[in-house]
This record gives structure tokens, sequence and C-alpha cells, in this order.
């Protein structure tokens, strides 16, 4: 079977007969793939410790008869991520099921995308950090790239240039409604002045600027929120993972 090598995160996993594993694979060349792990579940496989959920490896990959490549080879790139904590368990497994939702199998990815996802898992386990700013900045980013983009500074409705005040956010309108648009979404999420900046931080781009701001909980509950609205309307599915981080929150 010709073979080839891509860099590799492992979304999701699922056992299989005895000692196998299928892997839903994020690669930085082919996309999203799954894969057969034969024997990795097995006392003494050398590849297991290459394949845990959200590792980030070099993978050689056997192209199968079916619908699964077949692992042959892997490398860990970078030291072991450390997840014990729960709720940073809880925040990779969110940014992990975004991404295998939103991406098709087989795709190609747009330019960043790939680096997009690995570094959300890198920052979710950071202690350094609060994994939680980290799903705002990966959902804010990756709804973005899907082409959802929110209208963040002109009234989404009425086209006005936003005044600096609290706001309405309707992912249904768009994104931002002034407070005479407001009303029309009553489903909307009221934003204040802070979170409003926080987003458009976020939209911007700017990673750097984004990891220096100190977010409040009363901030990040509004962009937790506005988060969750955004991936229910374009996602279109029910996240497993927003339900478990939900209830540890």
């Amino acid at each position: 079977m010709p073979t080839y090598v891509d860099e590799g995160i492992v979304l999701r996993r699922v056992d299989y007969g005895e000692s196998d594993r299928v892997l839903t694979v994020l690669t930085r060349h082919h996309g999203k793939v799954g894969v057969l792990a034969r024997g990795v579940r097995k006392q003494g496989s050398r590849l297991a410790a290459h394949t845990d959920l959200f590792s980030h490896s070099t993978l050689q990959l056997a192209r199968g008869r079916g619908e699964l490549e077949v692992l042959t080879e892997a490398r860990r790139l970078g030291a072991v991520t450390n997840l014990g904590d729960a709720r940073r368990a809880a925040c990779a497994a969110l940014c992990a099921e975004v991404a295998d939702t939103a991406l098709e199998p087989g795709q190609p990815l747009d330019e960043g995308l790939f680096d997009l996802v690995a570094e959300a898992l890198e920052a979710c386990a950071d202690p350094a950090r609060d994994p939680r700013t980290a799903v705002v900045w990966f959902a804010r980013r990756m709804i973005d790239r899907l082409g959802y983009a929110p209208e963040l500074h002109l009234c989404a409705s009425c086209g006005r240039r936003l005044e600096e005040r609290a706001a309405r956010f309707s992912a249904a309108g768009g994104g931002l409604l002034c407070p005479s648009c407001g009303p029309g979404d009553p489903g909307g999420i009221d934003c204040p002045v802070a979170a409003i900046k926080v987003l458009r931080v976020a939209a911007s781009g700017d990673a750097g600027l984004y990891a220096r701001l100190r977010l409040g909980p009363e901030v990040l509950t509004v962009l937790e929120a506005v988060a969750e609205l955004e991936l229910a309307r374009h996602i279109d599915r029910r996240l497993r993972s927003l339900e478990v981080l939900r209830a540890l929150l």
C-alpha cells in the first residue's frame, strides 16, 4: 500500500475490535481523515503514546482499501499534553469537537487552520492560561474562517455605526445590534462595552493582544454565551463537550 507522511492531531478515537482503535485525525496537508491504528491498545504498543487524544504527532499513513488510512508509524511532536484537570480536558474536548464537526473529511485546510487547532489545544493545557479564554478565542476564529464573521462595528440590522455603549449580539441577525434594533432578537446576548472590545480584538486575529487581556468572570461569561450562540447557529449540531463544560463551570 502506498504511504505518506503528515502532521496530525487526534480529534477523536473509538475502540475497535480487541486491540485496535479508529482515530479521527486532522492532518496539515490532507484535511480530516479516518485512521485505523492496529494493535494500539495492546500492552506495550509503541504507537499508543503517540496517538493519545489531542496528541500532535508526525504520522506515517498507508492508504487502505476502504475509507480508513492505516497507521504504520507515529512520533509525537513536543511534550505530552497534561490535561489532568477536568476543566482543561473539557475545554480541549470542545475545541476538538468543534473542529471535527465543522470540517468535512478529505477537504484541504485553508492556510493556518491546522495551527489554529493545535494552538488552541496547547493553550487549554497551558497552566499559565485560563482554558476558557482559549475556547473563546478558538470559537471566534473558527467561526470567522468558516465564513460567518459577524458585524461588530455597525448595527447588523440598520447599518448605523455603533456607539461606545452596550449592544445586543444576534447570531441570527449576523452581529451586534444597536439599542433600537436589539429588541428585535429576544434570544440575543446583551454585551457590555468590555465584551464588545474583546470580540473586536479576537476578530482582528491579534493573538498577542488577546493573550495579554485579563478577562473578568462577567465578561468571560458573556463571551462564552456569544460563542455558544454562534456555534449552535452555524454548526447546527449538538455539542456534547459543551454540555460537559457547562456542568463543570
